[in-house]
């Protein structure tokens, strides 16, 4: 159970230097998807399939926070 904590807070904190650093994220990596591990850019790309695939052969994939970065307002139509 205590793995499974570690691993939220690990995302949990992942997502909230994402969020604090969105800003500069987009004026850097507008519109691209970026990889977060340990509060920090490990790798950037557009294509996610790219990217995912070097940072699998790297990291512990669990520990690895990815999210898409763009200056657009996203809209979800449900």
């Amino acid at each position: 159970m205590s793995e499974y904590v570690a691993l939220f807070e690990e995302h949990d904190k992942n997502w909230t230097w994402f969020k604090e650093h969105y800003e500069e994220l987009v004026k850097k990596l507008d519109g691209e998807f970026v990889a977060i591990y340990e509060q920090k850019i490990i790798d950037h790309d557009k294509e996610l399939s790219a990217l995912m695939k070097r940072i699998k052969a790297k990291y512990p994939e669990e520990n690895i926070f990815v999210d898409f970065v763009s200056s657009e307002k996203l809209t979800l139509i449900l």
